[in-house]
């Protein structure tokens, strides 16, 4: 597959445009293969001690090579269910919720999760645990890893790096190790479970490193293209253009029918006499009352370039209707804050700033409904370790 693309490559004739392209994507790729190896060693710092929790609790030396749960018939032993659990659990924690918060920190904040107390211990719902919460994810990796190499096989992939990937994986985790101040044999239990060592593991992280080599080979293959980015685009245009729109709020003097009633009854004539944006500026000076100052600024009821969601919401889909057109003018019921709004319609436009994120959308979709041909098909046995859903 990697020479087809190489022959085809030397096709082309190549671009000012396509060098750059090139070494984008060279660049992307490195970053993608950084942050992988590199997550691992913040995980010492950020975390703590959240891996220690909940794994391996209390397994015998003699038992940890018995199979533990099942996945397409292939028996899983418990120290490589624990290192999928480690894995599963870290990206777990450390994936982005919202700016700078991960779900790790949502969990501990609005959730009452513990890092420092034993997963199996804590309750995530009724009936379901942290540890089978958590465990969840981990057959879910399992199942994408051994999806992964299937594919890759079938296709022909050859993991050159391997032997290079393993021995950098390795030093990185030495290099943590050292910054905690921890023994190598004491990171590696914090990370993939009480009984790991790197012997034990050794197969498994290759395993998961040639999946994730073969994962960046697949999804550059599925990358979604100009034409895949504008259908999505095209599709849900609403949720990515930005809206423009003067706004002003007649405020009842309380929920009362008849105040709201006069609420009304004064939004209407705001909106009678606005035939232009000059007109509603002029509107708003005459009906602020004791709000002179704030609209002596003709920009003070402007909204410009927002998007749906940052629409106040009793005016959102009014904004956003393909039936509008510039100088459209209406006033809005809010029953909920005792108001109407007056609206008057400016424009709607996309700028291209989501792009890659339509692309990286786009190509999630193609890869989950690429590799699900294989999970989809994959049974799985708990045999009762944990509550499976």
């Amino acid at each position: 597959m990697a020479n087809n693309n190489a022959a085809s490559d030397k096709e082309k004739v190549v671009t000012k445009y396509d060098r750059k392209m090139q070494k984008r994507k060279e660049a992307e790729r490195k970053e993608a293969k950084r942050r992988f190896i590199t997550k691992w060693v913040c995980i010492a710092v950020l975390a703590g001690i959240i891996l220690g929790s909940g794994t391996a609790i209390g397994l015998k030396l003699n038992s940890i090579y018995n199979d533990y749960i099942e996945v397409d018939n292939d028996k899983i032993s418990q120290i490589e269910f624990d290192f999928y659990y480690g894995i599963a659990k870290t990206n777990n924690l450390n994936s982005t919720l919202y700016g700078t918060m991960t779900y790790g920190d949502y969990y501990t904040s609005y959730m009452g999760y513990k890092t420092s107390t034993s997963d199996r211990s804590q309750e995530y719902s009724t009936d379901y645990t942290w540890y089978d919460y958590f465990a969840n994810s981990a057959v879910s990796t399992i199942k994408e890893t051994k999806a992964l190499l299937e594919d890759a096989d079938a296709n022909g992939f050859e993991y050159d790096n391997e032997d290079a990937d393993y021995d950098e994986f390795i030093g990185k985790l030495k290099d943590a190790a050292t910054e905690a101040d921890m023994s190598y044999s004491d990171y590696l239990k914090q990370l993939f479970g009480k009984k790991a060592n790197e012997k034990r593991v050794k197969t498994f992280l290759k395993d998961y490193l040639k999946s994730t080599a073969y994962q960046d080979v697949l999804t550059e293959k599925l990358a979604a293209t100009d034409e895949e980015v504008d259908e999505y685009y095209q599709s849900n245009k609403d949720t990515y253009d930005l809206f423009s729109y003067r706004i002003y709020t007649m405020t009842a003097d309380s929920s009362d029918t008849a105040d709201m009633a006069n609420a009304k009854t004064e939004a209407d004539k705001f909106a009678s006499g606005v035939t232009s944006e000059a007109t509603f500026v002029t509107q708003c000076r005459l009906y602020s009352n004791d709000e002179e100052d704030k609209y002596a600024d003709a920009d003070a009821s402007l909204v410009s370039e927002v998007k749906k969601s940052d629409i106040e919401s009793a005016c959102a889909d009014w904004i956003v209707s393909s039936d509008r057109s510039e100088g459209d003018v209406t006033v809005i019921e809010d029953s909920n804050n005792s108001c109407y709004y007056i609206v008057y319609y400016i424009k709607r436009a996309y700028n291209g700033a989501d792009d890659d994120t339509i692309k990286s959308t786009v190509l999630n979709k193609k890869y989950s409904e690429y590799i699900k041909k294989y999970t989809d098909e994959y049974s799985v046995n708990v045999k009762k370790n944990f509550s499976y859903k």
